[in-house]
């Protein structure tokens, strides 16, 4: 049996739904039995990549995140609402010196994931993050068991 979720929200681009976002998917993760430095680096990829829609999407009064997991893999995606200049400069960005305390994000998204995407649709900047999943026992199987009373199980 295939295991799938999907989460899916709109929020103010603002600092404060950051940490609210990483709470609800770390939540999700621990549900479902991801591994715990799995599950870490999940969290951060969303979070620096929602970091970067709450700072640099000004014209932006709201975000996108949707996290979909399905067999071992989940995809995170982060979209700015807002028309967005050129993604290029996000795309061939040098990596920061390490004296410096930004500018990191971007890096660390793509020293996280499998797969890094950055696209533009209408305009609208988005930030697609795909990752194996790692399971601190087998993936979880669900199997659906009968409401019937008069059945045994």
């Amino acid at each position: 049996m295939t295991v799938a979720f999907r989460l899916a929200l709109r929020l103010p681009r603002d600092a404060s739904t950051v940490p609210t976002v990483r709470r609800l998917l770390a939540h999700a993760l621990t549900t479902l039995r991801v591994a715990d430095e799995c599950r870490d680096d999940i969290c951060l990829i969303l979070t620096e990549a929602c970091a970067n829609v709450v700072e640099h999407a000004w014209d932006a009064d709201d975000y996108e995140i949707s996290a979909e997991f399905r067999d071992a893999r989940c995809v995170i995606a982060v979209t700015n609402t807002a028309t967005t200049a050129d993604p290029l400069p996000f795309l061939s960005a040098a990596v920061p010196s390490t004296l410096t305390d930004r500018g990191r994000g971007l890096h660390i998204i793509r020293s996280l994931a499998d797969e890094v995407h950055l696209t533009t649709t209408g305009g609208r900047l988005m930030l697609q993050a795909v990752i194996t999943l790692r399971w601190h026992q087998p993936a979880p199987t669900w199997t659906r068991t009968s409401t019937d009373p008069n059945q045994t199980q």
